[in-house]
């Protein structure tokens, strides 16, 4: 009779994390390994770990490098025989081309399916599944009233009965975009742009339909020619310089977040920019967004500052190393104009602050000559 499998779980040093990316295998599918022996690098929000072989016997591997994979979840086996079987491993996958999350199990979730034998089919289109899932199927009451908390050890409020709602699929893809992106070791800088040049522009263009977005797109567009390594991204090690400069601007106006991109943006004038965005805006009101739209961006702007936000923490997106927010005027007692942030947000392993704020000052000094030139 053939040894169990033993398995390999994701460890938990990391708990604000509820995924991790596997790097990199440092051993190969069936190849024999001792104990100790280092067999893969995870990668965190705060460092990269190697995992390290719990016993000697022949790694079997079911994932591979670049898979974002739950904490606590199981990553491989270790086996007697090198074609003993093992269990399948399944990760987040896209169910019915509606980026819904399939049969991502808790550890003991895991347990439990593999000793009832219950075929994974069975909970399609529910997401994380929890022990309390299974043991529902199985008919069998629950451990205690408490919610479980997928990734973490234990949280403060374990004995809390709570109420379960599930989040649209709109939101939820939106959420695995931005933890695909959360490994950047992300920093900010913040600079004030006075807002005079900008007005005096816009009130010469009203295309732009009342928004400094075209203008913003514009000159940062070009300036990332200058500072290439905000138009990048980090992997393995090595910085990755984009070619094209594909700039994203975050839109969520009741309809969900989305990112249309303007390609090509720092070869375009601002009068293309400004008839694409308005175009793109349209598109988004009318929920005719296409994927083609919302994909390929290098760069992104988010602009809070018609809701008023003064200064805020942008999420980095998946395979860029910024983002440039936007915040709202801040006006000084008795002055009719005044100043808006602007907050650059970066991977710092691929910079430093004082970089992202030399691309901020060229940025600020661009918009503020607006007042004296007619673009």
């Amino acid at each position: 009779m053939a040894n169990e499998a033993l398995t390999v779980f994701i460890p938990k040093e990391a708990v604000n994390d509820l995924t991790v990316r596997l790097s990199a295998w440092r051993a190969a599918d069936r190849e024999r390994v001792e104990a100790g022996r280092v067999i893969a690098e995870i990668e965190t929000s705060k460092a990269v770990l190697e995992l390290r072989a719990p016993a000697a016997g022949f790694l079997r591997r079911s994932l591979k490098a670049g898979s974002d994979v739950p904490v606590g979840s199981p990553l491989c086996f270790i086996t007697q025989g090198v074609e003993e079987p093992v269990p399948e491993i399944e990760t987040e996958a896209a169910a019915a081309d509606e980026g819904s999350l399939v049969a991502r199990l808790s550890r003991k979730a895991a347990e439990l399916v593999k000793q009832h034998g219950i075929a994974l089919e069975r909970f399609a289109g529910k997401g994380l599944i929890r022990e309390s899932d299974v043991l529902a199927l199985l008919g069998q009451p629950a451990h205690g009233p408490a919610c479980e908390s997928a990734g973490a050890a234990e949280v403060a409020a374990k004995a809390v009965t709570c109420r379960r709602e599930a989040l649209p699929k709109a939101k939820v893809a939106e959420a695995r975009y931005l933890l695909s992106g959360s490994n950047a070791l992300a920093s900010s800088v913040s600079v004030a742009c006075p807002t005079r040049g900008l007005r005096a522009a816009a009130a010469r263009h009203p295309e732009w339909g009342s928004s400094p977005a075209a203008a913003i797109v514009f000159e940062a567009a070009r300036l990332l020619r200058k500072h290439p390594v905000f138009n990048a991204f980090y992997e393995d090690g090595a910085v990755n310089y984009y070619d094209e400069v594909n700039v994203g601007f975050a839109v969520d106006a009741g309809e969900g977040l989305k990112v249309p991109v303007i390609r090509d943006a720092d070869k375009k004038d601002l009068g293309a920019i400004a008839r694409e965005i308005q175009d793109l805006l349209l598109a988004y009101t009318s929920g005719e967004i296409t994927l083609e739209a919302a994909s390929g961006g290098t760069f992104t702007v988010t602009d809070l500052s018609g809701e008023g936000v003064l200064s805020f923490q942008p999420l980095i997106n998946h395979r860029q190393s910024a983002i440039l927010g936007v915040g709202a005027e801040s006006l000084a007692p008795g002055s009719s104009s005044g100043s808006y942030q602007l907050i650059l947000a970066f991977d710092h392993r691929l910079t430093e602050g004082r970089a992202a704020a030399q691309f901020l000052r060229d940025l600020r000094d661009k918009l503020s000559s607006y007042e004296d030139r007619n673009p």
